[in-house]
């Protein structure tokens, strides 16, 4: 299992860019991070479901808390100017039994972002700015991710984290719900 040498709340990296700021997640996120759980056009592409108040605030802690057990986590991206939540970004240990066979235990990248900020560049430069932040922490880090076949914007973020995929599976055996596992290429099999 990869990680890192665990962080203490105050510890977690900000990372300011000219747009936005990667900062740690905190319960003021909440509702907007709710509300984008709700927006049909975000979730399609993840479980294509909406998240209830207790999921989110469960994702909103595991955001936090990610840092404290492995070193490393996801990052609430935040407006520069006004710190308003506008998605979040990062990378995690995941344990996933419904992968046969299981990822390998090494980050997995994600990221989202509510919907008025698509189509703006903002997810391909707050990943780039949080594997910058990675590779300070080691240049060789493997890393992996997962993308619901054909959704394209998510596959242009991965193309710029210069992944490619290693495999496709049917999620939870659903025939037709195919996701690939998109991986660097120092990533195990």
């Amino acid at each position: 299992m990869y990680t890192l040498p665990g962080r203490a709340f105050d510890d977690i990296p900000v990372i300011e860019t000219r747009r936005f700021r990667l900062r740690a997640s905190h319960s003021g996120d909440f509702d907007r991070m709710y509300d984008m759980w709700q927006d049909p056009e975000y979730y399609r592409h993840i479980g294509n479901k909406p998240r209830s108040t207790g999921e989110v605030w469960g994702s909103l802690q595991k955001c936090a808390g990610s840092w404290a057990l492995f070193g490393l986590g996801f990052w609430t991206i935040a407006d520069i100017e006004t710190d308003a939540y506008m998605g979040e970004c990062g990378m995690m240990l995941s344990r996933r039994a419904e992968i046969d066979p299981p990822l390998p235990m090494i980050p997995e990248l994600g990221w989202g972002i509510r919907r008025e900020y698509w189509g703006q560049g903002i997810v391909s430069a707050a990943m780039q700015a949080a594997m910058s932040w990675a590779f300070e922490q080691d240049p060789d880090m493997p890393y992996q991710c997962i993308i619901n076949k054909g959704h394209k914007a998510s596959e242009a973020v991965a193309n710029k984290l210069a992944m490619t995929v290693k495999r496709t599976f049917a999620y939870a055996g659903d025939a037709e719900d195919l996701i690939n596992v998109w991986a660097s290429a120092n990533a195990p099999d």
